[in-house]
C-alpha cells in the first residue's frame, strides 16, 4: 500500500472504532421494553345499577341495565365461553326479523369477558331480538328473544 492509502485506511479504522460502539449504545437504548403484565382487552366499565331484564344460556347472559329514573339504558353482555367466530357483532332488529339490512348494530364481541352497550330508552317499547352475525362469513350465529 501506498503511503496515502495507509493514511486513509488508519483514518477509516479509527472512524470504525468510534462509531461502532456509538452505534451499538443507540441501539441498545432505542429498543423499548416489553410490558410484563398486559390484558388483550380493555377493562370493563361498570354497569348501571338497576336491572331490567335479564336472559342467560350456557354461552352467555344479557342483561338490560338502567340508571334509577330510567333515563338512560345499556345492555350488558357477559361472554362465559370463548366464541367462534372472532368478527361476532351484536345487532337489535325488529322482533320476529333476522334481517340485518335493517338492523341497529350495538357493537363487537371479541372474545370472553363483559361489554357494554348503550340503547336508546325506546328499547322496551320496540322488543327487539337481539341477533349476533358473523360478517365475514355473512352468517347469524344466534337470535337471541330479548
Amino acid at each position: 500500500m501506498i503511503k496515502p492509502l495507509r493514511k486513509r485506511h488508519l483514518q477509516i479504522w479509527i472512524a470504525w472504532a468510534v462509531l461502532l460502539p456509538v452505534g451499538i449504545v443507540v441501539a441498545y437504548t432505542s429498543v423499548k421494553k416489553p410490558v410484563s403484565v398486559q390484558l388483550l382487552q380493555p377493562p370493563a366499565g361498570t354497569g348501571f345499577p338497576v336491572v331490567i331484564k335479564f336472559v342467560e344460556n350456557e354461552k352467555y347472559a344479557i342483561s338490560l341495565l338502567g340508571k334509577a329514573d330510567s333515563s338512560q339504558l345499556q345492555l350488558q353482555w357477559v361472554s362465559k365461553t370463548i366464541l367462534t367466530a372472532p368478527t361476532a357483532t351484536l345487532y337489535k332488529v325488529p322482533a320476529n326479523t333476522n334481517d340485518i339490512a335493517g338492523a341497529v348494530s350495538l357493537g363487537r364481541i371479541d372474545g370472553r369477558g363483559t361489554y357494554y352497550f348503550p340503547v336508546d330508552p325506546g328499547f322496551l317499547r320496540e322488543n327487539p331480538d337481539l341477533v349476533l352475525y358473523d360478517f365475514i362469513h355473512k352468517k347469524i350465529l344466534e337470535t337471541i328473544k330479548f
